[in-house]
């Protein structure tokens, strides 16, 4: 682990906790609220919505399953343990009961590949998907799961999933068109 991480750790989970963020980033780094606007935007684009918001909303579903595999399969391949686990005087404000390895970070990963692709889709969306995106990398190293470079490498993983997916949209538009 590079010195660089651990003092960016460090400062992140230690030195710039304060009340605030110890209450706001567990509620920020829990899936559950943002699945669940996602799962209700979703049934709407496919209730409601265009073709477009269709293929969009498979898209992301085929895109989550993915991006949350390969990084799964690079967790295991990498093995590094969560900070949780491994330092001494960490601030841990979740449970840290969950796999046991840290990089990369999947709610990285997949928050990121989801808001990249719905920012692709409705640019208007773009900067509020890519704060909330930024902000669940942020309290994964607060909460103190994840180091900072666990998160990096999350947004890479999720940005490269993306990045296919909306390359694979494009050619799925361009044949229903």
């Amino acid at each position: 682990m590079s010195g660089l991480d651990l003092t960016i750790f460090r400062v992140i989970n230690s030195d710039l906790s304060n009340a605030v963020f110890d209450r706001l980033m567990p509620a920020i780094t829990d899936p559950g609220p943002l699945l669940l606007f996602l799962a209700v935007g979703g049934i709407g684009l496919l209730v409601w919505g265009d073709r477009k918001g269709r293929v969009v909303v498979v898209m992301a579903l085929l895109l989550f399953v993915v991006s949350y595999g390969v990084s799964e399969l690079l967790k295991h391949w990498f093995q590094r343990p969560r900070p949780c686990q491994a330092l001494e005087a960490v601030r841990v404000l979740v449970s840290c009961n969950g796999s046991p390895f840290s990089f990369p970070s999947s709610h990285a990963t997949n928050v990121t590949a989801q808001a990249v692709l719905f920012a692709y889709s409705y640019r208007i969306l773009a900067i509020p998907l890519l704060l909330v995106a930024a902000a669940v990398g942020y309290s994964r190293v607060y909460v103190g799961v994840h180091y900072p470079a666990d998160v990096v490498g999350g947004v890479l993983v999720g940005l490269i999933c993306a990045a296919m997916f909306i390359r694979l949209m494009r050619g799925a538009e361009k044949r229903l068109t």
